[in-house]
């Protein structure tokens, strides 16, 4: 298997097992929050809210507020110290794999854990640092709860209703009460703070290591969930030192997987072996195979899930290439962009 084909290989199989520890990070910091949670309806649940006056339900909302500031606090401050020790973990996992990959004439520089958790902290994730997602989460969670109070209060509604707003019902498992949109938000964050961490770690390691590595690979899950941002870019390589880096997106699961330089340009006489393989959602596929080609394979139903009905007809009939579909940014454009942009493509799809 080539070089970098075995690294792909590797570099896959380990996201996997990352989007599980992602999975359980999401449910430590969730347990936090429905402790939280239940010390906010036991609190309501005492009160005769219709006929509480505004001096007794201001300090209830002062009680209210200090409970979800410390439940936050508490359950940033603890993600932070778990990714921490995550990216530590990461900077020596990608080590070890080039290590273990190049012959044993090479030597690679693993960063320290000082600093990757120093870059994770610097660096933004969709816009903000992680300190500030949680004061943000913070305040929209108590705000959510403030307003569905007050409103119940206004509307002369009881405390059971305004307890079920707030919690939910038991019919639905407690899901349609706001309460669960402050933990969906939550683990919205939790997993890009997870992917966020897992890519500067490995951002560091290609620095640390760019007399090796000559590029970044974007790499993308094969399935119908991707993103369009995602997909568009699957496949392609960046410089060491620029370009985008997941996540893309909250929720984003996309990874990076380091392009070394040929075994001639490191000054060995040989040309890398065949392609490998890489793991998609329909069992083998070519270790090169981009996100676009893999689309094409699949059928009217997956490519219209991804896409919607027209532009998988553009995507299909119209030979638009999927990366067509986005601005360098990443944003998507309108069917009327796309018409201004590939007015031949509409007409060879019929549209």
């Amino acid at each position: 298997m080539a070089l970098n084909d075995e690294i792909l290989d590797r570099i896959i199989a380990h996201q996997i097992w990352t989007q599980r520890y992602s999975t359980a990070t999401v449910r430590k910091v969730i347990a936090l929050l429905n402790r939280a949670d239940k010390r906010i309806v036991d609190r309501l649940a005492t009160q005769m809210l219709s006929e509480l006056s505004v001096e007794r339900s201001n300090k209830l909302l002062d009680a209210i507020r200090t409970i979800v500031a410390g439940a936050y606090g508490v359950a940033i401050e603890g993600l932070t110290s778990e990714l921490s020790s995550f990216g530590a973990y990461e900077t020596g996992f990608q080590n070890n794999l080039l290590r273990q990959a190049l012959p044993d004439t090479f030597e690679t520089v693993r960063p320290s854990a000082s600093q990757v958790v120093a870059a994770t902290k610097a660096r933004p994730f969709q816009g903000r640092l992680l300190r500030e997602w949680g004061k943000d989460l913070q305040d929209s969670a108590f705000k959510r709860v403030r307003d569905t109070i007050r409103m119940g209060m206004v509307e002369g509604r009881t405390t059971d209703q305004i307890v079920r707003d707030i919690r939910g019902t038991k019919a639905r498992n407690y899901e349609d009460g706001i309460l669960q949109r402050n933990r969906r938000e939550m683990e919205s964050v939790v997993r890009t703070a997870v992917n966020h961490t897992a890519n500067v770690a490995r951002e560091e390691t290609y620095k640390a290591n760019a007399d090796i590595i000559k590029g970044v690979r974007w790499v993308a899950t094969l399935d119908s969930r991707t993103t369009t941002i995602c997909a568009s870019r699957d496949g392609k390589v960046y410089p060491v030192d620029n370009g985008p880096r997941p996540p893309a997106h909250f929720g984003c699961r996309s990874t990076t997987a380091p392009v070394t330089k040929s075994w001639r340009e490191m000054g060995f006489d040989v040309d890398d072996l065949p392609a490998g393989t890489r793991a998609s959602m329909n069992g083998q596929a070519p270790a090169d195979l981009t996100y676009n080609e893999w689309l094409r394979k699949q059928s009217v139903e997956t490519q219209e899930e991804v896409l919607g009905v027209t532009k998988a007809r553009l995507f299909r009939r119209g030979n638009m290439p999927i990366d067509r579909f986005v601005d360098k940014t990443g944003a998507e454009y309108t069917l009327d962009d796309l018409r201004q942009r590939d007015a031949a493509a509409f007409v060879r799809a019929g549209l």
